[in-house]
């Protein structure tokens, strides 16, 4: 599913150019044109670029850097332009800081329809993604496209942690998170009336089946290396990912606890002079790196010493934990917290609730809550196939989402929902101290934080705990509660729930 490029509207004087430009770089021009609309054919590495009298330029698809290179300079020349999509809908998947020594992973996801893609590409056309630039540059490109979401355009944002990207070979976790994008869109969007664009980064057998069952059902779906020079939902996924990214890295800068002197992290990238010199500082204080460092990357265990290959393994998502009817619904795009249920791997209880237990050592771990023995795995897990988790006003007010974000990482990289009624609950000391807590976190990219829902004005339970499962459910997200009425009604709704109290 890989393409090629193609520039429309090439003028001829900048068609000129283009072609000298690949013979002086070592094309060869292949005097056998193919027919009356070719003006003239180069063959440059593996591709062929093929001029066209109607001003359109083509190279055939190519993953070599010298081919991709080449792209770039054309683009440069015709300026940025975009693939038309002859769908509904353009949904657009791309992710930033992969290869950079600090910070997360990032990745997102865009929904667009049709009738917005001249406004939004107005907005993000000229915007690089390659370059440096400030927060506030990005910033203000997400308000523009943001403005857009009252007219039907949506986009999620997901993040791996550092400690993940040492640890994990990647492409399973970024399979299972790009497809529960697309099954929360395909809630929003009808798919096989879209087309939907992946940024390449070596797509797994998970995705890959399930973008290929799309195909089946008449989605378009393009593959493609540097998708967000050609495509608009590309580049707008690009967007946003960088500012996501950028966000939690001016957090980093302007931690105090993370700062050296005059000294800050810079921009995390190994070619960034700031970025090495606070590394080298940081080291030679003695201190241990902080959780947001990336220890298996060369220039991390160059200042460790260290020379041996960093060998890693594949991510405990555990499909043997979950309830077959959620992975089969999951397979089918059909994602949903309904079907959700855990399998105890040593009592075979299947079961809609864990429990969750301090871990001995300041943190917490999740347990079956039949037989108590621990789920291992379960919080990475849950994480990446559903992301999203709903406290209620007990959890906030008790300060177990911070004392874990503290000392242990079981809640770690989740999405937390902060329902409005639950946030006039928490008005007292703890709940304000927790909230300040979360929304520190969330500033530094420890987790991410939205506030959902109304307040609900009426005095009555049942109400207040409907609009909370309402939420739960609009966003798949994991209940977490002591409240043992609203366990049950959670439990009567099919809701999956995690408590610190199961009897």
């Amino acid at each position: 599913m890989q393409v090629g490029r193609r520039w429309q509207h090439v003028p001829k004087e900048t068609a000129a150019a283009i072609r000298g430009y690949l013979l002086r770089e070592g094309g060869i021009e292949d005097p056998q044109l193919r027919g009356a609309a070719e003006v003239w054919r180069i063959r440059f590495s593996e591709a062929t670029f093929t001029y066209y009298a109607s001003g359109t330029l083509y190279s055939t698809p190519s993953q070599d850097p010298a081919v991709v290179n080449a792209w770039e300079y054309v683009t440069s020349l015709t300026g940025p332009r975009f693939e038309p999509a002859c769908k509904n809908f353009m949904v657009g998947l791309d992710e930033t800081g992969k290869g950079e020594i600090i910070g997360h992973t990032v990745l997102a996801g865009v929904l667009i329809p049709q009738e917005l893609t001249s406004d939004l590409e107005n907005i993000v056309s000229t915007a690089d993604t390659k370059r440096r630039r400030t927060f506030q540059y990005w910033d203000e490109l997400f308000r523009q496209i943001d403005s857009l979401k009252p007219r039907g355009l949506e986009f999620t944002v997901e993040r791996i942690p550092p400690w993940h990207v040492d640890r994990y070979n990647l492409n399973k976790i970024m399979d299972v998170v790009y497809q529960r994008i697309l099954s929360n869109f395909s809630r929003r969007a009808d798919l096989s009336q879209s087309r939907v664009v992946v940024d390449d980064y070596g797509i797994g057998h998970t995705l890959d089946r399930y973008l290929r069952a799309l195909q089946n059902r008449g989605c378009e779906v393009v593959i493609a290396t540097r998708a967000d020079d050609l495509y608009l939902e590309a580049k707008a996924a690009s967007v946003i990912a960088k500012r996501e990214r950028e966000r939690v890295m001016e957090g980093l800068r302007a931690a105090g606890e993370f700062q050296v002197g005059r000294c800050t992290v810079g921009s995390g990238n190994a070619t960034d002079t700031e970025t090495i010199n606070w590394l080298k500082a940081w080291k030679e204080m003695g201190r241990e790196w902080p959780w947001f460092v990336k220890r298996s990357f060369k220039t991390v265990r160059e200042f460790e010493g260290l020379t041996s290959a960093v060998t890693k393994q594949s991510p405990p998502i555990r499909d043997d934990i979950l309830s077959p009817e959620f992975l089969r619904e999951f397979e089918t795009g059909r994602l949903s917290i309904s079907s959700l249920s855990v399998v105890c791997p040593t009592c075979g209880e299947v079961s809609r609730a864990a429990l969750i237990t301090p871990d001995g050592k300041d943190g917490f771990n999740a347990r079956c809550v039949k037989c108590r023995k621990p789920l291992d795995d379960l919080g990475i897990t849950l994480r990446y196939y559903c992301g999203y988790l709903l406290p209620d006003s007990n959890v906030i007010t008790g300060g177990l989402l911070g004392k874990d974000l503290s000392h242990s990482r079981l809640f770690e990289g989740f999405t937390i929902l902060i329902h409005a009624t639950v946030r006039r609950e928490c008005d007292t000391p703890g709940g304000k101290k927790e909230l300040e807590r979360l929304a520190y976190f969330g500033a530094i990219g420890r987790i991410g934080l939205e506030e959902v829902g109304t307040v609900v004005e009426s005095n009555s339970t049942i109400d207040r705990d409907q609009a909370i499962f309402s939420s739960a459910l609009e966003y798949n997200a994991i209940l977490f509660t002591d409240d043992n009425n609203m366990k049950a009604a959670a439990q009567a709704r099919k809701m999956f729930t995690l408590s610190t109290r199961w009897s």
